[in-house]
């Protein structure tokens, strides 16, 4: 079951309706808004870019969970190893 959701687009300069389940990325604008990122086979990079007015939170909504990268470290810690040996390089 896809995800549709009505965008205001900046070029099209209306309403208009995406497939959420579409888009690889969203990337927030410093002067509001954001680009949605779509696969294009015929772009460069593979990514092809829509620009909308609609806030980067709008989109954050729809996230089943937002991870940062201490998340995934609490969630996967690093093994210590229970024994340890050295090596002794040996003098000629």
């Amino acid at each position: 079951m896809s995800t549709f959701i009505e965008v205001d687009s900046v070029d099209k300069a209306c309403k208009v309706i995406i497939n959420l389940d579409q888009v690889l990325e969203i990337a927030p604008l410093i002067g509001g808004g954001c680009i949605l990122y779509f696969a294009d086979q015929a772009a460069v990079g593979g990514k092809a870019s829509y620009k909308v007015r609609d806030s980067y939170l709008a989109f954050k909504q729809f996230a089943m969970e937002t991870v940062s990268a201490e998340d995934i470290a609490k969630r996967f810690p690093t093994k210590k190893s229970k024994t340890e040996t050295t090596m002794e390089i040996p003098k000629l």
